[in-house]
């Protein structure tokens, strides 16, 4: 071999060596630029975050989506947290969705205005709307609460109790989800032992709590009295009444909600401030 020929191969070997600390210096880069963007940029799809980022922001969400619709004319009930498995992020793919209801009880024909309401006092970005469809006879509202949390409700324009649900989207698994548990709640207020006494039952259940940043819900199941009505009557006079029949009894009394609904034999009375 030639000294040409030898110092051909050489500057060969030497871009060669020099192509392939290119591409790892790229890889180690794109790698890097990865690892940052997953820690500090916004998801673009809803499973680039699992069920433990989803959890408590949704938490938050239900907070939030509460002080918007706590007001006058309506009484509130939050609901539990829901993990609902084996969902589908891909057909070949399962992951969990988290879930949460927020019950609003209105007067006859105050659906449109209370989430017209809602609607107006959830945050700009939320981006929330209610409409009304199929000739006004339908409403549905929608809200974007970020990070893939949506807020979405669908009722009859006649509606006396309205759900707004809190939803995550299907979500890869995680072994740690932060806000899993809610957060620990005080004792209630004193319109809930004023409405247990009222009422003379003894408690079937304990008393449970569901709460979320802001917001809380105490609920306990009582033996109903026969004269259920006019104890309601009594104890919610000079409160102001959102329903008084025989399916559900709701008044606010102050900054507090107070809906007492017969189940079979008993009655279950929640308090939400």
């Amino acid at each position: 071999m030639t000294g040409p020929e030898v110092g051909g191969l050489l500057r060969q070997g030497k871009r060669r060596r020099l192509l392939i600390g290119a591409v790892i210096a790229w890889i180690v880069v794109l790698v890097g630029l990865s690892i940052w963007s997953v820690e500090r940029e916004p998801a673009t799809v809803p499973e680039q975050r699992d069920i433990a980022h989803a959890v408590p922001e949704l938490q938050q969400a239900a907070g939030t989506l509460f002080t918007a619709a706590d007001g006058d004319g309506r009484a509130l009930v939050l609901g539990e947290l829901e993990l609902i498995g084996d969902c589908r992020i891909t057909p070949v793919r399962s992951g969990t969705e988290a879930a949460r209801d927020l019950t609003i009880y209105v007067a006859d024909g105050g659906a449109k205005a209370a989430l017209d309401q809602i609607a107006a006092g959830l945050p700009k970005r939320y981006q929330a709307y209610s409409i009304s469809t199929k000739g006004g006879t339908r409403l549905t509202f929608h809200a974007d609460a970020g990070n893939f949390i949506g807020i979405d409700g669908r009722v009859d324009a006649t509606a006396k109790v309205l759900t707004l649900r809190l939803t995550s989207g299907c979500r890869p698994d995680s072994d740690d989800i932060p806000g899993e548990a809610d957060p620990s709640a005080g004792a209630p207020p004193a319109v809930f032992g004023a409405v247990l006494a009222a009422l003379s039952g003894e408690a079937t259940s304990v008393p449970a709590t569901t709460a979320v940043p802001g917001a809380t819900s105490w609920t306990v199941a009582l033996d109903e009295p026969t004269d259920l009505q006019e104890r309601l009557r009594k104890v919610s006079a000079g409160a102001a009444v959102i329903r008084g029949d025989a399916s559900v009894w709701a008044y606010r009394t102050g900054d507090d909600s107070v809906v007492v609904v017969p189940d079979g034999k008993r009655v279950r009375v929640t308090v939400s401030q």
